[in-house]
């Protein structure tokens, strides 16, 4: 399959995650300006691939199969509206879009294309996650009580125009309804004390309480970014019968599992994992599944940024906090 990438930072990962399967030939690098890092990401990964500045003729005309949209995120809704119109199957760099309204968009035509599209939301691949959200399904902890996610991340790898909770906020929003197996999720309170900073300085932490709708369990979400810190996710379970912990270190996709209940304790140590999204999509296209997580998955953890931040007292107008 021929897919080009549009986007050169987070587009070197989706680079690299595509060298890794044999099934994609990348045949294009498209970045606004900066040719110099898509020829870097090109001499890199994919030595056969051209470098353009024009990424909408090369969705639009060039030979291809498939396209990667890494861009920053207020620039994704033309460049995926385009592809969809191609009849591309589309890989879009979480967050889908630059608000919700947007994704709703994007969510709408993909729906009347019916296109195959995918969302990069690639902690679902961690190997210690997966555990976990087996785990909960087989009621290694009984009935699921309350959830914690704390999502930390470096303050230099912030994208252009996005608070923390659009971009970390997103991955970790979408792992609470993927881990408890259920959308039925709605934001009750939210806190971000970054929202009262002075003009230009950075938006690192934000902190959303959820809720089931009908069911008493409960969510907590926290997202951080600082500078000097160590990528890192903590997911905590606590159930009827015990609690399960878990550390991802999401720079290397290690992770350690912890089981604690009334009978056992067991810890399970997972290694390193490039979490890579590309080899499930191959899966699904190998066996005629339609890829997941989809652009409805994306649209549904924008629904939850929006919620919090209209519960933290924070407007959006196209991803941009006001």
């Amino acid at each position: 399959m021929e897919i080009a990438i549009v986007g050169t930072k987070r587009g070197s990962v989706h680079a690299r995650w595509i060298a890794q399967c044999p099934e994609f030939s990348v045949t294009a690098v498209a970045c606004s300006q900066d040719t110099e890092a898509a020829t870097e990401v090109v001499r890199t990964y994919h030595p056969h691939a051209e470098v353009t500045t024009d990424a909408l003729s090369l969705i639009r005309h060039g030979r291809i199969d498939a396209v990667a949209i890494t861009t920053p995120t207020h620039s994704r809704h033309e460049l995926v509206s385009e592809a969809l119109d191609r009849g591309l199957l589309v890989m879009c760099e979480a967050p889908l879009a630059a608000s919700r309204q947007s994704a709703l968009e994007l969510a709408e035509l993909a729906y009347a294309r019916d296109a195959r599209t995918v969302v990069s939301f690639h902690l679902r691949e961690n190997p210690a996650l997966r555990h976990t959200r087996q785990a909960l399904a087989d009621g290694a902890i009984g009935r699921l009580l309350a959830l914690d996610i704390d999502l930390h991340d470096d303050v230099h790898t912030r994208s252009a125009g996005d608070d923390v909770l659009t971009e970390l906020g997103t991955h970790a929003f979408d792992l609470v309804p993927w881990l408890t197996r259920t959308g039925l999720w709605e934001v009750s309170s939210a806190w971000m004390p970054g929202h009262d900073a002075e003009p230009g300085a950075v938006d690192d932490f934000a902190q959303a309480e959820l809720r089931t709708i009908g069911h008493p369990t409960r969510a907590r979400v926290m997202v951080s970014r600082t500078g000097g810190t160590r990528p890192q996710l903590f997911v905590t379970a606590h159930g009827s019968l015990g609690v399960i912990r878990v550390r991802v270190d999401t720079a290397d996709g290690s992770g350690l599992f912890t089981l604690s209940t009334g009978a056992r304790d067991a810890q399970q140590l997972f290694g390193a994992h490039s979490m890579n999204p590309y080899r499930r999509l191959v899966d699904h296209l190998d066996t005629g599944i339609r890829p997941e997580p989809g652009f409805d998955d994306g649209l549904a953890a924008l629904a939850l940024v929006d919620a919090a931040l209209k519960a933290g007292g924070t407007e959006r107008w196209e991803g941009r906090v006001s």
